[in-house]
């Protein structure tokens, strides 16, 4: 039979917080236990919950090492909040202090959640996302904007009527929606960060701040409204809150990894938050007009929506302009290759006139395929490297160099000047290169446009016939003499010289042949 798994401390914990609010769910639905347990589940049960959960958080702060800050700082919060609400229901509910509004101790624990709840996100998400993108960090505000734009524009109205007494009074009654606000805005950028992909941990986070949110902000909504009644299904979701990041805390962590979104992922987020914050703009218009809290974050919502916009199309144009680049541009070389050649040539012909001709100039090496097999791929990818950047260099003030594929180049001319070679020759020259032990040399073909031809299909067939017909030539040439440094031998003594005239074989037999490239 296969081995049980064994549950740990931390899971019997969770297990027993998740069945004590199944009881307080009961209890407070179906009202299990009748009146006379009212005082052990508001009470025990109730706080039990919290400080439960509230210590599980801190247990694997102590008990782990990894992203011990965070939790510590979540737990502290939880602790907190389960303070406040003990001390308001032992010393301020039904007395003379609840009904006067005033500040208490309870609102200053509190309120003290907030911030450590803020602190501890941002600590999970520096340690636990990776490869986050500038449009992502937007999802998460656009989405927390949005939905805070709803919610100031609901909740707060009857918050700001209902407010009475001094001044700290209304700026702690005030302080609770807001942070709520903002809590609902970190739980929602905490999943837009993830790509709307969140792991079990960010999930439980988020889905507990929410819950807590979504209970504050009714109950902030009914005590204003005079609608609020004890004992109904809103007393169970603080403990769920607390529970779900309670569970959170102890879900094994999955570092985000960069994944591709879908387009239409990439654009429900900034739609759904647009459209929230445009309702609500025109719900202010035709009904109660909108505090000020709502119009700030619904314009920043719109700004926010605008500067996705912005680096979504700037992120297209460079993607568009990079992949332009990839297909118009030789990768080893860095020179144009034959597309982008072919697209200059067709606006050449349109653009040639009798009087300022251009030149087309194709070039061919030799020697190269005997210096490859001699010395191997990756020397002569760096010859072809090295002599693409002397061709570059030598003919940028007079046209644009191209390569066209293996040892083939070509070069555009932007001015054929009738009776003067010597651009020509330079690029010549800068495609030859020679050494003690191999010597690679340059066959052309140059075309005039428009005198010569006037089509691109036949500028590069002139050109082709012509580098070729030199080409056969210069193996006329070679035929009679072989090259030995400087010195020129006949062809019967060939045997003295390592490269010239030599197969492949017997030139990698030559024992004065380097095996090393020469860079």
């Amino acid at each position: 039979m296969p081995a049980r798994p064994r549950l740990n401390t931390s899971t019997l914990f969770l297990a027993s917080l998740i069945g004590g609010l199944g009881v307080l769910a009961l209890y407070v639905t179906l009202g299990f236990g009748g009146s006379r347990l009212d005082g052990l589940f508001e009470v025990d049960v109730y706080n039990a919950l919290l400080f439960g959960a509230a210590l599980v958080v801190l247990a694997r702060a102590t008990l782990v090492a990894e992203q011990r800050g965070a939790w510590l700082t979540m737990g502290a919060g939880m602790l907190c909040w389960s303070f406040g609400e003990l001390y308001d229901v032992l010393f301020i509910e039904h007395t003379s202090v609840a009904a006067g509004g005033s500040v208490s101790a309870a609102d200053v624990f509190n309120l003290a959640a907030y911030p450590c709840y803020y602190v501890a996100l941002v600590l999970l998400a520096r340690a636990h996302l990776r490869e986050l993108r500038i449009g992502m960090w937007l999802d998460g505000l656009i989405a927390g904007l949005g939905a805070a734009t709803v919610g100031a524009a609901l909740i707060l109205p009857p918050i700001l009527h209902a407010a009475s007494g001094d001044v700290s009074s209304v700026v702690v009654s005030l302080a609770y929606p807001i942070g709520d606000l903002l809590l609902m805005m970190f739980a929602l950028g905490a999943i837009g960060l993830t790509g709307w992909r969140p792991g079990a941990m960010w999930l439980l986070i988020a889905s507990g701040m929410l819950v807590s949110a979504v209970a504050d902000s009714t109950y902030l909504y009914q005590t204003a409204t005079d609608s609020y009644q004890p004992g109904t299904w809103l007393e169970c979701l603080w403990p769920l809150a607390a529970i779900l990041m309670a569970m959170s805390a102890w879900t094994p962590v999955v570092v985000f990894q960069r994944r591709r979104m879908k387009s239409w992922q990439m654009t429900v987020v900034p739609t759904l938050a647009l459209l929230s914050a445009l309702g609500v703009l025109v719900y202010g218009n035709f009904g109660p007009r909108l505090t000020l809290p709502a119009l700030i974050l619904a314009a920043a919502t719109v700004l926010a929506v605008g500067a996705h916009l912005i680096v979504t199309l700037r992120q297209n144009i460079a993607l568009l302009d990079r992949s332009r680049r990839l297909s118009l541009t030789d990768p080893l070389t860095g020179l144009g290759n034959r597309r982008l050649l072919m697209s200059d040539l067709r606006l050449a012909c349109r653009t040639a006139q009798a009087q300022e001709p251009r030149q087309l100039v194709l070039y061919d090496l030799d020697g190269f395929k005997l210096y490859n097999d001699s010395f191997g791929h990756p020397a002569g990818d760096t010859l072809l490297m090295r002599l693409s950047e002397r061709l570059r260099c030598a003919v940028d003030t007079h046209g644009t160099a191209y390569r066209m594929g293996g040892d083939e180049f070509c070069v555009l001319f932007e001015h054929a000047p009738d009776g003067d070679e010597s651009y020509v020759d330079l690029s010549v020259l800068a495609l030859c290169e020679h050494g003690a032990d191999f010597l690679i040399t340059t066959s052309h073909g140059a075309v005039t446009i428009p005198h010569e031809a006037h089509d691109p299909d036949s500028i590069m067939q002139l050109a082709d016939q012509r580098l070729y017909r030199r080409k056969e030539e210069a193996a006329a040439r070679r035929s009679a003499y072989a090259y030995d440094g400087e010195q020129a031998l006949p062809l019967g003594e060939h045997d003295r010289s390592p490269l010239a005239g030599a197969t492949p074989e017997q030139g990698a037999g030559d024992r004065r042949i380097r095996r090393q490239p020469p860079f």
